[in-house]
């Protein structure tokens, strides 16, 4: 699994140019920051792997598969693939349910204190097709058909929405990362105004 953050700084920090230095810096930072609306810290890529192999005898449900496992077991020749598939994941704040009382000014301290919506996560799309990592069919064995690739592929994205869906590790891991990007994101902008940022979150 890859990450990428797909929010550039610098634009966000470009928000804060026009500001006048006499505006106080919670109300500078909360009507600049609110703007940018959905705030994309951080993407996952996940990726799964399957195989196309031999129903084997002792595995087979019912007669037609103890049939087909048996044929193919009698036939000449190897028939393995192996088949990969990725889905992208992301993590972002919703900053359009920001609120004046989130940000607050410890002018002493030159400390913005910060309470930021929790980060969410979404899926944000899958591959087309999938990726042919391994294909060995040999002897007079039948070629893998693009149903049975049709197939695989449905049942490999099943399992990464169900893993992604059910594993608290993944979730934690591109959280943890966004929380990294948001403290570098508003620490940036916060410094643009002489500031230090203490963020914590709903």
């Amino acid at each position: 699994m890859k990450t990428k953050y797909i929010f550039s700084l610098l634009a966000a920090l470009l928000l804060l140019s026009g500001c006048t230095p006499k505006e106080p810096p919670g109300s500078i930072f909360y009507s600049k920051v609110k703007s940018v609306n959905k705030l994309v810290l951080a993407q996952m890529t996940v990726s799964k792997m399957a195989s196309v192999d031999d129903l084997k005898f002792e595995d087979a449900q019912g007669l037609r598969q103890q049939l087909a496992a048996l044929g193919d077991a009698l036939k000449i020749g190897d028939r393995k693939a192996a088949y990969s598939y990725d889905t992208y994941l992301r993590a972002y704040i919703d900053l359009s349910s920001l609120r004046p009382v989130d940000i607050t000014a410890d002018d002493k301290k030159k400390i913005l204190n910060i309470v930021l919506p929790q980060i969410q996560t979404e899926f944000i799309g899958r591959d087309i097709a999938i990726r042919e990592d391994h294909y060995r069919v040999t002897g007079l064995r039948s070629a893998i058909n693009a149903d049975e690739r049709a197939r695989l592929k449905e049942e490999i994205n099943t399992a990464l929405v169900k893993e992604v869906t059910e594993s608290p590790e993944l979730k934690e891991k591109i959280t943890a990362r966004a929380r990294a990007q948001a403290q570098r994101f508003f620490g940036a902008i916060a410094a643009r105004q002489g500031y230090g940022v203490n963020i914590s979150y709903r």
